[in-house]
């Protein structure tokens, strides 16, 4: 990612706007404090699960799910490597019925969403700090 850990993990921490960067295909809403519910369409049969949320901001990660959840799971976490650059690394368990390449698809619409997001939000901050000429 062309931003800082911190400028990322900001925008992926924050629950009320996650339709900005997942694909189309996935629908995702608050359903209480820190519980998001998802609607996959498109498989064999629509997937509709409600997974909690868990926001660690000291190491940069969110996890949704459980152990105990087979499906529908995974974790993000946002690596820094230099000033103005870093990593997202992504775990997830699909829902029954998908493919890798399904899930592979998911993962590089929503990276490739989220890069555009950050760079629009990094630009965005960068207008408000900007001197008046």
């Amino acid at each position: 990612m062309p931003a800082d850990a911190d400028a990322v993990f900001d925008v992926l921490s924050d629950l009320d706007n996650m339709t900005a960067w997942l694909p189309d295909s996935i629908e995702v809403e608050l359903s209480g404090p820190n519980l998001i519910r998802l609607w996959l369409p498109g498989l064999h049969a629509d997937v509709d699960v409600e997974r909690q949320v868990t926001i660690d901001w000291e190491r940069l990660r969110i996890t949704w799910g459980s152990e105990t959840t087979t499906s529908c799971n995974g974790t993000l976490q946002v690596l820094r490597l230099t000033a103005g650059r870093s990593a997202v690394c992504v775990r997830l368990t699909g829902p029954p019925g998908a493919s890798r390449s399904t899930v592979d698809t998911w993962v590089e619409a929503a990276l490739d969403a989220l890069e555009t997001v950050v760079a629009a939000e990094c630009r965005t901050k960068q207008a408000v700090h900007q001197p008046a000429l």
